[in-house]
Protein backbone atom coordinates (compact mmCIF):
# COMPACT_ATOMS: atom_id res chain seq x y z
CA UNK A 1 0.00 0.00 0.00
CA UNK A 2 1.62 3.34 -0.91
CA UNK A 3 1.66 5.94 1.72
CA UNK A 4 0.78 9.68 0.65
CA UNK A 5 3.25 12.25 1.95
CA UNK A 6 3.24 15.69 2.41
CA UNK A 7 6.50 17.30 1.82
CA UNK A 8 6.63 21.30 3.17
CA UNK A 9 9.37 23.08 1.37
CA UNK A 10 10.18 26.43 2.50
CA UNK A 11 12.56 29.13 0.44
CA UNK A 12 15.05 30.86 2.85
CA UNK A 13 16.86 32.52 0.24
CA UNK A 14 19.03 35.04 2.61
CA UNK A 15 20.35 31.51 3.56
CA UNK A 16 20.12 29.98 -0.04
CA UNK A 17 18.96 26.83 1.49
CA UNK A 18 15.72 24.66 1.36
CA UNK A 19 14.44 22.61 4.51
CA UNK A 20 11.99 19.91 3.61
CA UNK A 21 9.87 17.26 6.07
CA UNK A 22 7.80 14.48 5.77
CA UNK A 23 3.95 15.25 7.31
CA UNK A 24 1.29 13.00 6.46
CA UNK A 25 -2.24 13.91 5.64
CA UNK A 26 -3.89 17.10 3.32
CA UNK A 27 -3.49 19.98 5.10
CA UNK A 28 -5.08 22.35 2.19
CA UNK A 29 -8.82 20.55 1.83
CA UNK A 30 -8.71 21.01 -1.74
CA UNK A 31 -9.71 17.43 -2.10
CA UNK A 32 -7.75 14.30 -3.25
CA UNK A 33 -5.08 14.82 -5.37
CA UNK A 34 -4.73 12.03 -7.94
CA UNK A 35 -1.50 9.45 -8.09
CA UNK A 36 -0.46 10.93 -11.05
CA UNK A 37 -0.50 14.83 -9.45
CA UNK A 38 1.98 17.09 -7.37
CA UNK A 39 -0.10 20.23 -5.32
CA UNK A 40 2.16 23.20 -4.82
CA UNK A 41 0.65 25.46 -2.31
CA UNK A 42 2.55 28.93 -2.28
CA UNK A 43 2.71 31.80 0.06
CA UNK A 44 4.04 34.85 -1.50
CA UNK A 45 5.47 37.14 1.31
CA UNK A 46 6.84 39.20 -1.66
CA UNK A 47 5.37 42.50 -3.17
CA UNK A 48 5.99 41.41 -7.05
CA UNK A 49 3.68 39.46 -8.69
CA UNK A 50 5.02 35.86 -9.64
CA UNK A 51 5.21 33.06 -11.91
CA UNK A 52 5.87 29.39 -11.26
CA UNK A 53 7.54 26.76 -13.02
CA UNK A 54 8.06 22.95 -12.53
CA UNK A 55 11.42 22.20 -14.22
CA UNK A 56 12.46 17.83 -14.72
CA UNK A 57 15.56 16.57 -14.87
CA UNK A 58 15.08 15.97 -18.54
CA UNK A 59 15.19 19.69 -19.22
CA UNK A 60 11.40 19.54 -19.71
CA UNK A 61 9.84 22.74 -18.20
CA UNK A 62 6.24 23.49 -17.31
CA UNK A 63 4.23 26.00 -16.05
CA UNK A 64 2.46 25.74 -12.34
CA UNK A 65 0.56 29.38 -12.22
CA UNK A 66 0.98 32.58 -11.17
CA UNK A 67 0.48 34.04 -7.53
CA UNK A 68 0.01 37.69 -7.26
CA UNK A 69 2.13 39.89 -4.68
CA UNK A 70 1.40 39.29 -0.77
CA UNK A 71 -1.21 36.56 -1.95
CA UNK A 72 -1.14 32.84 -1.74
CA UNK A 73 -2.56 30.16 -4.32
CA UNK A 74 -2.89 26.00 -4.86
CA UNK A 75 -1.78 24.47 -7.80
CA UNK A 76 -1.99 21.01 -9.23
CA UNK A 77 0.75 19.57 -12.15
CA UNK A 78 1.11 15.94 -13.63
CA UNK A 79 4.06 14.24 -12.07
CA UNK A 80 6.49 13.13 -14.35
CA UNK A 81 9.93 12.17 -12.10
CA UNK A 82 11.60 11.91 -8.98
CA UNK A 83 13.33 15.13 -8.66
CA UNK A 84 12.02 18.07 -9.58
CA UNK A 85 12.63 21.77 -9.15
CA UNK A 86 10.47 25.26 -9.22
CA UNK A 87 11.39 28.19 -11.10
CA UNK A 88 10.06 31.23 -9.00
CA UNK A 89 9.96 34.41 -11.61
CA UNK A 90 9.28 37.20 -10.67
CA UNK A 91 7.66 40.13 -12.95
CA UNK A 92 10.14 42.77 -13.88
CA UNK A 93 12.46 41.27 -11.47
CA UNK A 94 13.87 38.00 -12.89
CA UNK A 95 14.00 34.42 -11.72
CA UNK A 96 15.46 32.46 -9.24
CA UNK A 97 15.45 29.03 -8.74
CA UNK A 98 14.86 25.97 -5.57
CA UNK A 99 16.84 22.87 -4.72
CA UNK A 100 16.48 20.36 -6.87
CA UNK A 101 14.15 17.94 -4.86
CA UNK A 102 12.66 14.86 -4.34
CA UNK A 103 9.38 14.19 -4.99
CA UNK A 104 6.44 11.46 -5.45
CA UNK A 105 3.08 11.12 -6.80
CA UNK A 106 0.65 12.72 -4.91
CA UNK A 107 2.90 14.48 -2.47
CA UNK A 108 2.27 18.16 -1.45
CA UNK A 109 4.61 20.59 -1.90
CA UNK A 110 4.05 24.16 -0.02
CA UNK A 111 6.47 27.33 -1.42
CA UNK A 112 7.50 30.43 0.76
CA UNK A 113 8.48 33.52 -1.42
CA UNK A 114 10.98 35.12 0.90
CA UNK A 115 10.00 39.31 1.29
CA UNK A 116 13.36 40.12 0.27
CA UNK A 117 13.56 38.00 -2.73
CA UNK A 118 13.78 40.94 -5.42
CA UNK A 119 16.41 42.12 -3.85
CA UNK A 120 18.76 38.68 -4.21
CA UNK A 121 17.77 38.73 -8.08
CA UNK A 122 20.16 40.25 -10.26
CA UNK A 123 17.57 42.90 -12.55
CA UNK A 124 17.21 42.09 -16.35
Amino acid sequence: MRCKTKIAFLLFVTLGLAGCGLIGGSRYGRGQIRDDEISLHVINQNYYDARLYAHWPNGRRVSVGSVTGFDEGTFRFRWEYYDVRIEINLLSVGAHYTQWMHVEHGDELELVIDPSLDKRIRRR
